[in-house]
């Protein structure tokens, strides 16, 4: 493609008919003074070189007039009557014809090779300057890199300012370079651009009037930004090729910001899973270097509460309260234990299936000593078997529990409502205390996340987070609402199984 202005492709076609009658004008010359015993019809091919030679140099329409004008040259000087365009013999007429006729496609053909080979040169340039541009953009290690890097080539490639814009944290676009003398863009026809992911400006059917245009930066499945390009001569954006390198262009700019924001989402993992990697090092660490001598303190206390009651001591009930936190503290030793190991992937479970209320009464016996809200059942009347890693679920209602006593207050009730509903078993612990603050029901599930009172109330905020992983290792779900007659409910969804045959279940037991 020709990508010249108007008025140069002109001058250079008035050119070429110019340098075309001095040929002919030469070649006659030449022909008088030296060639005068030539036949005739190598004096025709004399003429015909010269419309290859301008054919060559100028395109079609130059060597079209040097065809006519060597014709002419031919017929004044050459053929009797000379300096005249008659011919004293007819013959000569079919020789003019033909001669106009040779030279005229030959020019053609001689100026269609000469396109072909312009063609040629562009696709090599253009391929050129995509593969430097794509290793330009690949080595760039921030956004300020691959703008710098676009606008270099595009003002190379197109002869035109040009600008990369990007969104920032609140969505606004903004220029990540400046560059003198760019014709203020319109900020409404930019972020239509941008939300539509179509572009604007001239060479396009959405304000055509404006003397640039706006290209959207846009991957297969995410806009990035905008490319406004503002070339010099608005011609260069109405040629089909150079449109589609410029879409080239903004394509490659639009993959390497993609690659940017991968990496940059790849470090962001790499580095969040190196620092869980430490935490649950460091906390099965420390849980087990400080469950040895918990276990010995709630061993001594044990012995000190017991003693102390049988002397009849003023002081069994100090003892009693350490040894009650003490045994709080081995909970939350357990728990950090728990999730270190989960995170770890660390344990397998170990089903069996048991009696839904062994399971509730289990839970209720450990926490019994420190628990001093009443709690009310709601169990199944028919045997209902669960299929679970018995020490496990019991964790989860002995955390489910703690956290009711903890944030229900001490006036509150606390209860366990279990049903088979669809072949699944639905536990819920409920308490009628201020309920979850609004919009916390699934964060409070996170690991390390406290209600509106954790400076009040003692914990890591570890043990629903326990609850939930546990209940999903185990094919089930675990979800918290706020009742309707006031306080929070944490429903257990577990799949219940085909149990086994009756008479099995209890030769095994």
């Amino acid at each position: 493609p020709d990508n010249r202005p108007f008025k140069e492709k002109w001058r250079g076609q008035i050119q070429g008919c110019l340098v075309a009658a001095a040929l002919c004008a030469i070649t006659t010359l030449i022909a008088m003074q030296w060639l005068v015993t030539f036949d005739a019809a190598n004096l025709v091919m004399l003429y015909l070189l010269g419309v290859v030679v301008i054919a060559l140099l100028y395109g079609r329409w130059p060597s079209v007039v040097a065809t006519v004008i060597n014709v002419a040259s031919f017929d004044l000087f050459f053929i009797a009557p000379r300096g005249t365009l008659a011919v004293s013999d007819v013959q000569y007429l079919l020789t003019f014809a033909v001669m106009l006729t040779v030279g005229l496609v030959i020019g053609n053909l001689t100026a269609g090779v000469r396109y072909q080979a312009r063609v040629a040169r562009y696709r090599e340039q253009r391929t050129r300057h995509l593969y430097e541009m794509s290793k330009a953009l690949a080595v760039g290690r921030s956004e300020h890199d691959i703008a710098a890097t676009s606008e270099r080539f595009i003002a190379s490639t197109f002869q035109a300012r040009s600008q990369i814009l990007l969104p920032d944290a609140n969505g606004k676009l903004l220029p990540l370079t400046h560059q003198q003398g760019m014709t203020p863009w319109d900020d409404a026809i930019a972020r239509w651009s941008f939300d539509k992911g179509q572009p604007a400006g001239a060479g396009t059917d959405t304000l055509p009037g404006v003397p640039y245009q706006i290209l959207p930066l846009k991957s297969a499945d995410k806009t990035y930004g905008l490319a406004i390009v503002e070339p010099g001569n608005l011609r260069q954006l109405m040629v089909p090729e150079q449109q589609r390198l410029l879409e080239t262009f903004t394509l490659l700019v639009a993959n390497a910001l993609e690659r940017l924001t991968l990496t940059a989402s790849e470090e962001q993992a790499r580095l969040a899973s190196e620092r869980e990697s430490i935490r649950n090092a460091l906390l099965a660490a420390l849980s087990h270097d400080l469950r040895t001598p918990l276990t010995v303190l709630f061993g001594q206390a044990e012995i000190l509460t017991l003693d102390l009651a049988s002397a009849g001591s003023p002081h069994a009930r100090q003892a009693s309260e350490i040894r009650q936190h003490i045994l709080n503290t081995t909970r939350l030793v357990n728990n950090l234990l728990d999730m270190a190991r989960i995170q770890s992937g660390g344990f397998n479970l170990k089903k069996e299936w048991l009696t839904l209320e062994e399971v509730v009464g289990s839970a209720l016996q450990m926490l019994e000593p420190g628990l001093l809200h009443p709690i009310t059942l709601s169990l199944p009347q028919q045997l209902t078997l669960i299929h679970v890693d018995g020490p496990l679920f019991e964790r989860v209602l002995i955390n489910l529990l703690e956290n009711a006593v903890k944030y229900a207050g001490p006036q509150a009730s606390i209860g366990i409502d279990a049903a088979v509903k669809d072949d699944r078993l639905q536990l819920d612990v409920w308490d009628n205390g201020p309920g979850i603050p609004a919009g916390q029901e699934q964060k409070i599930f996170d690991k390390f996340a406290r209600g509106n009172k954790e400076s009040s109330v003692p914990g890591v905020g570890l043990g629903l987070a326990i609850c939930h992983a546990i209940v999903e290792v185990h094919g089930g779900t675990l979800t918290a609402y706020n009742r309707p007659q006031g306080g929070a409910c944490f429903r257990v969804t577990l799949p219940q199984g085909k149990p086994p045959e009756l008479d099995d279940f209890h030769e095994d037991m």
